[in-house]
């Protein structure tokens, strides 16, 4: 990647999942592509759903595999895509933002509320 050669040309930016080229978001800085997010599952391998609660925001993820499920309210969630965890979180002006977890990242059961569901519950 080259640096940029005028204040107004942003540099490249790749889904860190798949490489594929995407839209630069100052703000998220290493976002995933919509369609490596359409992968994450739970630690137990359960695929995930992720999306806005209402029109005006807010986080919801669910199971649609199990429907019977109802969609669960948070701040953020961490889940897998490939067997890495990632953070996904509503995004500034709605919409939905997975991002890769950094290792320093540590977090406590309901870090305001924060769903860790990397763990395997199924025995």
């Amino acid at each position: 990647m080259e640096p940029p050669t005028s204040k107004n040309e942003l540099p490249d930016h790749h889904c860190p999942v798949c490489g594929k080229k995407q839209r630069v978001f100052l703000r998220y800085p290493w976002h995933i592509c919509n369609e490596c997010l359409s992968l994450a599952e739970d630690g137990d391998g359960r695929r995930l759903a992720f999306g806005n609660t209402s029109a005006s925001g807010g986080l919801c993820y669910n199971y649609p595999e199990e429907p019977e499920l109802a969609a669960q309210i948070c701040y953020s969630v961490i889940c897998l895509i490939h067997r890495r965890p990632v953070l996904v979180t509503e995004a500034r002006f709605g919409g939905v933002v997975a991002q890769p977890l950094p290792s320093s990242h540590v977090v406590t059961k309901d870090k305001h509320g924060c769903v860790e569901l990397t763990r395997r519950t199924i025995h």
